[in-house]
């Protein structure tokens, strides 16, 4: 192998210096023949590398072997080819083929997509290694654990431990680099005898996941190649996974999706020391550390191992002559929702790269603005200013920051390892610190138990050990009840529980954030849970539980009528859907029954068929009880709505969080595209039309894919797209709703219809003058980025707001729309509206309400409704504001950053806008978002529930006015 002599002495120096305390690595004789390299393969990689100074002596070559097929040999062409990308399915194979031809490589499969496709990790190490693995396994699950491992036994097991080094990539299917680049990299780690690569070889284990979100990545290849076979446009990739796109990388909090789950479970199972996620979104590869503000749960020592490996990384490329790595000035370390933050919040190391893109058509003269290519001491050789890029670029700059990482954490095994264990203990000794947080509550007796349940069996899924008091006690100003859930402080884990229950704050003076900035568990779930800084609680007696919270649902007392109170429960969502056929109605007061207090919207099933809806209470974890007699109390039918879900062709990034909770909540639902609205007679199919915003602005909303030629755009299942048109399908995805569709959703509306959206969808409504009496504004001074603010209720008169007790509950919103119903002053210009306000200053208040409470009020009027059909009565045409932000700026806001609060100071956030003999319900906040806002579902799914009697509780009709 050729080298330059620079590079010649940084791999003598990359190697000089054995692991501390670790085992020898085994050198070659030094008689020894040289590894015999594949010329082919190596004149194929400096033909395909569009600049030589985007390569190193580590990846200018590929080794040869008689046993182990190279990507050459299994594929016909090597990663970097241009246009050319692999399927993640021919990856897979290939994968399996290494670990049955060579003894350093095993295959595992870690999961299912949801449309079923495999997660793998190809397994990397030593053969001695391999044949260990449980050993090694072992050693780093004692490694995580100081409440069962001494510390002289975590010294010895350190001395001969070995990490593990997790590679993932593919998690953005447009992002295309990552699984090409990991085909080499596996084949270079098993075959190659270098020293550099023994020494990772012999050090530390491999894991490698080439593709995440496999589902996805077969999408991306399909419409590639669409492209280049048929030389017409490709339809853009409005599909990764069956739900979201973008934000596949946004669900460590919220744990919904599979490729989520997997990782969390592969990580519970082998407790990895480093997990590495690839991307492409910088120039040309940016190594994470992060800018700050750092978030504030973690342990010092995760952003100095951030900082001691990108620089490692920075320095060792710098010194082979490769410009634009670097790191700081990309990303802050603030939100922990990202997929490497799994490993950080379990108190291992995440990381991530940024590259410039693979294509993989490559880009003879890529130019870069001077804002990305100036000298900088975080970015000592900077990008140039124009460089001809293409994929093989993309390989070479990646897989050698790559290998020189694997070959840092190979040197400095015993560090790493260190690192994890002290921060495991140091976790542990920090839940019993006087002063901490040394116990989090959740007391049973909820308004919404089972959304609690709910909570408490995500952490628990994500390795969190909970508790159930034995016995009542007080600690910390807390009163503790016999049976509440019980989160010890004095776990490994509770860097996670801190970090998701924590409230956040974000300064205004810090640069503009990555991402959100509030996300504090227990406010998105709307669920009541007391911190504890009292060390005595440890002390008191408490059941560990040995696995997920199983409610046990039943129906008690006797009668012909059973009732299911609407405590906001999620659950209830799926009781009426399974029960679809089933006559029920919703109380529109909170009435007394059976000795018991009921809420509006509780659920009243008359002459029910008690075993089958006992069957579904149980299913549920519900709780009913049956009575003698119908309830005097003012009701009205639950009718089943036929539910039309709309998308848009242009992009369903955010859409998919709605369909997710739909799906996952038993509801029905006909997918369509938006351009099927065009075609009319949507109140004949439809009693409720969801429609979530599309993103961008309205125009991008109503126009959707632009017709720019005379080629249709087709998104559909050919033998050249195999893996389109699973969710939807069209010969011809271009044109949006257009003018056309707004005034057939006006229609349907007018018609007697129920529109439901937020975001764009609410903007377009008011812009065209559908939603009258509604407008959005953009204030200029408010800036705020995914926090969580205060909602006070305006209208509890109206269904949309079952369920919920008290006056106020948290909130997600970011940014916009900022909604004015009817003619409110504007903001004064000139005014400061910064805030410099603590989060939370005012506590939001989650009301428990225990069964068996007697209501104290006055008897409800008497007098029932009948059950109706379809349709529904003329309504007001008056806006109707059933949520808003609080009068006060200083209150509005409870976890994150905002800055300009005044402008949101009694704007509304849920309007239910009547027209004709319709409604329109529209939100500012965000009611599904991401998997984390469970505790607003229900403002979603009264909507739906009571889509024909939205008008209950309303004012009445002024006379002359209809």
């Amino acid at each position: 192998m050729k080298m330059r002599p620079a590079a010649m002495v940084a791999l003598a120096l990359a190697v000089a210096i054995p692991a501390a305390n670790g085992p020898a690595v085994a050198q070659p004789a030094a008689d020894a023949a040289p590894q015999r390299n594949d010329e082919e393969y190596g004149k194929l990689i400096s033909q395909h590398l569009m600049d030589k100074r985007i390569s190193t002596e580590l990846v200018d070559h590929l080794p040869a072997s008689d046993t182990v097929p190279s990507p050459l040999k299994f594929f016909g062409r090597i990663p970097g080819t241009p246009k050319e990308l692999t399927y993640a399915k021919d990856i897979h194979r290939y994968y399996q083929e290494l670990a049955r031809t060579s003894p350093r490589v095993r295959y595992l499969k870690i999961g299912e997509t949801e449309e079923g496709r495999d997660i793998v990790v190809l397994v990397i190490a030593d053969e001695a290694t391999l044949s260990n693995l449980d050993k090694y396994k072992g050693d780093l699950a004692a490694l995580t654990d100081p409440r069962r491992t001494t510390d002289a036994q975590a010294r010895e097991i350190i001395r001969t431990a070995k990490p593990i080094y997790w590679v993932t990539s593919g998690i953005h299917s447009s992002e295309t680099g990552g699984p090409e680049t990991l085909i080499e990299t596996a084949y270079r780690l098993a075959v190659e005898e270098t020293p550099f690569i023994r020494n990772i070889r012999d050090n530390i284990i491999t894991f490698i996941t080439p593709v995440l979100e496999v589902d996805g990545r077969e999408r991306m290849v399909d419409t590639y190649y669409y492209g280049k076979e048929t030389g017409k446009p490709k339809p853009p990739l409005m599909y990764w996974g069956k739900y979201v796109a973008h934000d596949n990388n946004r669900d460590g909090l919220g744990q919904f999706l599979k490729l989520t789950q997997h990782v969390t479970k592969t990580l519970l199972e082998w407790h990895p020391t480093v997990l590495h996620d690839l991307h492409e979104a910088q120039s040309y590869l940016y190594a994470s550390t992060g800018s700050g503000p750092y978030n504030v749960s973690l342990d010092p020592l995760a952003s100095q191992e951030w900082w001691l490996l990108a620089q490692t990384e920075v320095m060792e490329m710098t010194k082979r002559g490769v410009p634009g790595v670097w790191t700081y000035g990309f990303y802050d370390g603030w939100v922990p929702n990202y997929m490497f933050w799994i490993a950080m919040t379990h108190n291992a190391f995440g990381r991530f790269y940024e590259v410039q893109s693979y294509g993989p058509d490559p880009r003879p003269e890529l130019k870069l603005p001077p804002t990305t290519t100036s000298r900088e001491w975080y970015r000592p050789n900077p990008p140039l200013p124009s460089i001809a890029w293409g994929p093989r670029n993309n390989v070479n700059i990646q897989q050698s920051a790559l290998l020189i990482a694997l070959n840092k954490v190979a040197e400095d095994r015993a560090l790493y390892l260190e690192n994890y264990w002290l921060k495991n203990k140091r976790a542990v000794e920090k839940g019993k610190a006087q002063g901490e947080v040394n116990a989090w509550v959740v007391p049973a007796a909820q308004t919404a138990r089972l959304n609690a349940v709910d909570m408490l069996n995500a952490l628990i899924r994500q390795g969190v050990e909970v508790s159930i008091a034995d016995q009542a006690f007080a600690a910390g100003g807390v009163q503790v009840a016999a049976g509440d859930y019980v989160i010890r402080a004095d776990q490994p884990f509770r860097t996670l529980v801190d970090m998701y229950t924590s409230v956040q704050t974000y300064p205004t003076g810090n640069p503009r954030p990555y991402d959100d900035t509030g996300w504090t568990l227990q406010y998105m779930r709307n669920v009541d849970l007391k911190m504890v800084r009292d060390p005595a609680i440890l002390n008191q007696t408490m059941t560990r539980l040995s696995g997920e919270i199983a409610p046990r649902g039943m129906i008690t007392g006797s009668g012909t009528t059973i009732l299911v109170d609407h405590n906001g429960d999620n659950a209830l969502m799926s009781f009426r859907f399974r029960l679809k056929d089933v006559p029920m109605m919703a109380a529109q007061e909170a009435f007394q029954a059976g000795g018991r207090k009921y809420a509006a919207g509780t659920f009243i099933i008359p002459d029910a068929d008690r075993a089958l809806v006992e069957r579904v209470v149980a299913q549920l974890g519900l709780s009913g009880q049956a009575v003698p007699r119908m309830p005097k109390v003012k009701s009205h039918p639950l009718t089943v709505p036929r539910i039309g879900y709309m998308h848009s062709w242009l992009r369903t990034q955010d859409e998919g969080w709605w369909r997710a909770a739909l799906d996952h909540y038993d509801v029905p639902y006909t997918y369509f595209a938006d351009i099927k609205a065009r075609e009319g007679g949507l109140r004949q199919k439809y009693d409720v039309i969801i429609y979530p915003t599309v993103g961008g602005g309205v125009a991008d909303a109503v126009n959707g894919v632009p017709k720019d030629g005379p080629e249709p755009i087709p998104y559909k299942k050919t033998d050249l797209t195999p893996n389109l048109g699973t969710l939807d399908s069209a010969d011809d995805i271009r044109g949006g709703l257009g003018t056309d569709g707004m005034a057939e959703l006006k229609r349907f509306v007018e018609e007697g219809g129920t529109l439901i959206g937020d975001g764009t969808t609410v903007e377009a409504l008011a812009t065209y003058g559908i939603a009258q009496g509604l407008s959005v504004s953009t204030p200029p001074d408010l800036y705020t980025k995914g926090a969580i603010m205060r909602g006070v209720f305006a209208d509890k008169a109206s269904p949309l707001t079952y369920g919920y007790r008290g006056e106020e509950m948290p909130i997600y919103f970011s940014q916009a729309p900022v909604l004015t119903v009817g003619r409110v002053a504007p903001v004064q210009p000139g005014r400061d509206l910064v805030q410099n306000i603590t989060p939370n200053a005012v506590p939001v208040k989650i009301t428990p309400w225990r069964d068996g409470d007697i209501i104290s009020a006055p008897p409800p009027p008497e007098g029932l409704s009948s059950f109706g059909g379809r349709g529904g009565r003329e309504a007001t045409q008056k806006p109707r504001t059933i949520m808003r932000f609080p009068e006060k700026a200083e209150t509005i806001l409870l976890s994150g950053m905002l800055s300009g609060g005044e402008a949101l100071a009694s704007k509304a956030l849920v309007v239910d806008v009547p027209r004709g003999k319709g409604h329109m319900v529209l939100y500012a906040l965000r009611p599904f978002w991401r998997w984390q806002t469970q505790g607003s579902y229900f403002l979603g799914f009264n909507a739906i529930i009571n889509w024909d009697r939205l008008d209950v509780g309303a004012p009445p009709v002024e006379a002359g006015k209809n």
